[in-house]
C-alpha cells in the first residue's frame, strides 16, 4: 500500500463517520461497513510497521461490534412485559444508538490523530 493511499484511505474512514454521525438514524448497514473497513485499515496500518508510537495508536484502535445487543436492567424489563415489549424495545434502541455513536466517534479521533501523527513523520 502506499503512503498516498493510506492518507486517501484515512480521509474516506473520517468522511464515512461523519456521515454516520450526522445521520438521523443509524442504519445498520452502514455500521457493518464502516466496521469492516476499520478493520480492515488498522490491519492495513498494523502490516505497515512504521513506529512504534503509531503502533501504540493503531492497537488502541477497538472494534465495533455491529451485532451489539445491550440487556435491559430489570425495571425495565418488567415494564417491557407490562407495556408488551415496549420499553423494552426503546431501551434496546437507545442504547445501541448511543454505543454505535460513540464508537463511530473514537474511531473517527483515533484515524484522525494517527492521520495527524503520519503527517508529521
Amino acid at each position: 500500500m502506499s503512503i498516498d493511499n493510506l492518507f486517501r484511505q484515512l480521509k474516506d474512514i473520517q468522511f464515512q463517520a461523519d456521515k454516520i454521525l450526522k445521520s438521523k438514524k443509524i442504519e445498520e448497514e452502514a455500521i457493518e461497513r464502516f466496521a469492516n473497513y476499520s478493520n480492515s485499515l488498522k490491519s492495513n496500518l498494523i502490516d505497515l510497521q512504521l513506529n512504534e508510537e503509531l503502533a501504540i495508536h493503531v492497537e488502541d484502535i477497538e472494534p465495533i461490534d455491529p451485532q451489539f445487543g445491550p440487556k435491559p436492567p430489570v425495571l425495565t424489563t418488567i415494564f417491557g412485559a407490562l407495556s408488551f415489549g415496549v420499553a423494552t424495545k426503546k431501551y434496546r434502541a437507545k442504547k445501541r444508538e448511543s454505543y454505535f455513536r460513540s464508537k463511530v466517534k473514537n474511531t473517527k479521533e483515533q484515524f484522525a490523530h494517527i492521520d495527524f501523527l503520519l503527517k508529521e513523520i
